[in-house]
């Protein structure tokens, strides 16, 4: 559902990032402009200057909400481990950026910064813990493996390619016959035998068992 227009009078901080965001949806973020932010808002760019002072400060706000809307513990999964709670918010972050795929190049060059969004981590983390989860120094580089993995995944499954990109049939049947390594490798990708849900599975488990 789309956020309701405010009266100038009560233009917001939230109102204009929704609404950012939903620009960003239809538009590519090399076309963004504050100017046409006001227009799409029907009001003067000046009015959204009043609430971020650069466009920066306004990209910073879009990844905030992003985080936001992913980043939260469902009730239905309170009783799981810390390992599948961790699962569960890394699902929702992927499908959140899918919804949003124009967003990537934006949350993947803008790391946290802003007060909410550690705020955020701070209570995750605290949730987690009460799960089991021991926090040390290198839990951080956990967390951005997780991150990184997450990004990647959807970039491989949101943009398509250019040009180029796509193997020629001919050239794999050649090497599968020739090989029976490449053969049992690329089996399960042609005939298609998991999902793509079930791959990103697949990576995030990988990586958390090898944490432990």
């Amino acid at each position: 559902m789309k956020p309701v227009k405010p009266t100038k009078e009560t233009l917001s901080r939230t109102y204009i990032l929704q609404i950012a965001l939903d620009l960003l949806d239809q538009i590519s973020l090399q076309k963004f402009t504050m100017r046409k932010l006001g227009q799409k808002m029907k009001v003067s760019p000046m009015a959204v200057y009043r609430y971020f002072p650069n466009q920066g400060a306004l990209f910073d706000g879009v990844v905030e909400l992003i985080w936001k809307k992913a980043l939260v513990f469902k009730p239905s999964k309170v009783n799981d481990s810390w390992q599948a709670q961790v699962i569960t918010l890394m699902s929702q972050l992927r499908q959140t950026l899918l919804e949003h795929p124009h967003i990537l190049p934006l949350i993947s060059t803008h790391p946290i910064v802003t007060k909410s969004e550690f705020m955020l981590i701070e209570k995750i983390l605290t949730k987690l813990k009460t799960k089991g989860m021991d926090i040390q120094p290198t839990t951080v580089f956990l967390i951005n493996s997780l991150t990184v993995y997450t990004l990647g995944f959807v970039w491989a499954e949101a943009i398509e390619p250019e040009d180029g990109g796509k193997a020629d049939p001919k050239v794999m049947k050649e090497l599968q016959d020739n090989s029976v390594l490449l053969s049992e490798l690329l089996q399960a990708l042609q005939t298609e035998q998991y999902t793509a849900d079930q791959q990103f599975l697949m990576g995030l488990k990988a990586l958390l068992n090898g944490w432990e």
